[in-house]
């Protein structure tokens, strides 16, 4: 009994979940290369092309139209390479609740083709699972539902572990399914959360940001950015800050915060294994846990009360 408590705990899924992921570094690292590096190379390509040669090909054309057209064709080589990163990055989302089976059946990843169908083969459905994904998440991020959405979204945390392990179901039962695993666990799921955000993305991020400051190198990297920040506008809104007695914004901090924006999404998208793991540990734990608990003979009044006089 004592050995099952601590497989369901919480620290026993981090543990494991750390095991494996460490166990299986080199693989998991470079299957994220692409999915995390393809939509950033995408993105910049995509804008350096358009936005550098968009005063070129205004000033070589006379009919906007045509000039809007080539400046659009220009983009296309980069929108290519974000849309098929983007689309491995959404597969990960499978394909790693895969690979963690494996590694927990066989102690090793390989094979990692046959992982990525798991997703593949029922596209369609997971393109439809996934626009209700973004659907639901943009109303639960909205100002008027965000503390109901973020309270169900603990409780839908686990839909695409459902979806890899469960491929019978509709995407509602997907949904459903996740809510009932989840009720009654929900404050150690919330936990598990924090903990996996705070050392799998905060940290990290944090670390890596001390360093380049160690090594002088933020200064540097973040001039990269200046570019764009000095375009924006910022006289009306730091007269608003100025009324309201706030510290001004300066084109230098947006640089700074373009350069943490990018650091965090690095780290957050090659940490997504050992954060997919845990989820996985954690839906098979509860799976395991509500089975027992349904198969679990019940004790009728009369055999309650006589186990109570015993």
């Amino acid at each position: 009994m004592l050995k099952d408590g601590i497989k369901n705990s919480v620290w026993y899924v981090l543990a494991e979940g750390i095991k494996i992921y460490f166990s299986n570094i080199d693989k998991f690292f470079i299957y994220m290369l692409f999915p995390v590096f393809g939509q950033m190379i995408g993105i910049t390509l995509a804008f350096s092309l358009s936005l550098g040669f968009a005063d070129k090909i205004v000033a070589k054309t006379d009919n906007p139209l045509h000039a809007l057209l080539l400046v659009l064709l220009l983009a296309i080589p980069g929108l290519l390479i974000f849309m098929k990163a983007f689309w491995d990055y959404m597969v990960a989302y499978i394909s790693l609740n895969s690979m963690t089976e494996g590694a927990i059946n066989t102690g090793k990843v390989y094979d990692i083709p046959s992982h990525k169908e798991v997703a593949t083969r029922r596209a369609f459905q997971y393109v439809l699972f996934l626009l209700l994904v973004g659907v639901l998440t943009s109303i639960a991020t909205s100002i008027f539902f965000i503390i109901p959405g973020f309270v169900l979204w603990i409780y839908f945390i686990l839909i695409f572990q459902v979806f890899t392990f469960e491929p019978e179901l509709s995407i509602p039962d997907i949904f459903k399914k996740s809510f009932v695993l989840i009720k009654g666990n929900w404050l150690r799921t919330f936990i598990l959360l924090a903990v996996l955000i705070f050392f799998s993305i905060f940290i990290i991020t944090e670390g890596f940001s001390v360093v380049f400051d160690y090594l002088n190198l933020t200064d540097k990297i973040c001039a990269l950015f200046n570019f764009i920040s000095y375009q924006i506008p910022l006289d009306f809104t730091n007269k608003v800050l100025v009324y309201l007695k706030y510290p001004i914004i300066t084109p230098d901090m947006i640089s700074k915060w373009i350069f943490m924006s990018i650091l965090s999404f690095i780290v957050c998208g090659l940490t997504l294994p050992i954060r997919s793991i845990c989820w996985t540990l954690w839906y098979k734990s509860l799976k395991d846990k509500k089975f027992e608990a349904n198969t679990r003979p019940k004790r009728t009044k009369r055999q309650s009360l006589r186990k109570e006089e015993e």
